[in-house]
């Protein structure tokens, strides 16, 4: 009997490990918010305030300032700015909530919070408050029930506001992702400077949407991330996650 208790164990192990997706990220962009994208972010900003007294026009901007538009959307407010304010999944979607199993004391005015993982800044970030890397630390969001499907999870793995932050703290390497409290699968996420991405082929969300007052009556839905393992910072442990934002379906 024991030999078939441990061989019925060893089958179900065998079921579950493989039923959990390895999912590995793409890169959207490199980040650089470094002392020449600064200036020229100032630069830009200087020449809105001009086009705005009609010191400039659009109509004579020359070769160079046609291109600080061309590399730094006009829709956008600062070059922390994760979203503009041109049309986006956002014009639609956003209607969830966030929360961190943990999050560090603040420094100052500085403040590590959940909030800060859907505030569409990269400047700033949430760490986790444990003493040692945030193993086994969590972040839930919740979704109403007629929010918009997802189809893409994006994350801005560490301290990105700088690459000496970025570098000094602690940044993911995997983390498991659940859907309404069941294990979906391992996100592995790249050590490196950039915007990182996991697609998926099946929306996350009621598909069942032709009856919309029908819809909004049912549970809210979860996605929630688990910190499994780390890249080492090279100053502190604390783990940092700057951003972690949404694209899908449902809403154009």
């Amino acid at each position: 009997m024991k030999k078939i208790a441990l061989l019925y164990l060893l089958i179900n192990l065998s079921s579950f490990s493989q039923s959990i997706k390895e999912l590995e990220t793409t890169i959207e962009m490199d980040f650089d918010f470094g002392i020449q994208v600064q200036n020229e972010w100032k630069q830009r900003e200087q020449l809105l305030k001009d086009l705005e007294s009609e010191k400039k026009s659009w109509d004579n901007l020359t070769a160079k300032e046609t291109k600080l538009f061309e590399r730094y959307d006009e829709t956008y407010m600062s070059m922390w700015d994760i979203e503009g304010a041109g049309c986006s999944w956002y014009c639609g979607a956003g209607d969830y909530t966030v929360t961190t199993s943990s999050e560090l004391a603040p420094n100052g005015k500085i403040d590590y919070k959940a909030k800060n993982l859907t505030d569409f800044s990269y400047q700033t970030a949430w760490v986790e408050g444990k003493n040692d890397y945030g193993i086994g630390e969590k972040i839930e969001f919740v979704f109403a029930p007629n929010h918009p499907r997802v189809t893409t999870i994006k994350i801005a793995n560490g301290y990105v506001k700088s690459t000496k932050a970025w570098k000094a703290n602690s940044r993911v390497k995997k983390l498991k992702l659940s859907i309404n409290d069941e294990v979906y699968g391992i996100i592995h996420l790249k050590d490196t400077y950039a915007l990182q991405a996991v697609k998926f082929k099946k929306p996350i969300g009621y598909a069942d949407r032709e009856d919309y007052e029908k819809l909004k009556t049912r549970p809210k839905w979860k996605i929630s991330f688990e910190i499994l393992e780390v890249y080492k910072g090279e100053k502190y442990k604390d783990t940092v996650i700057s951003e972690i934002f949404f694209d899908g379906i449902d809403v154009h």
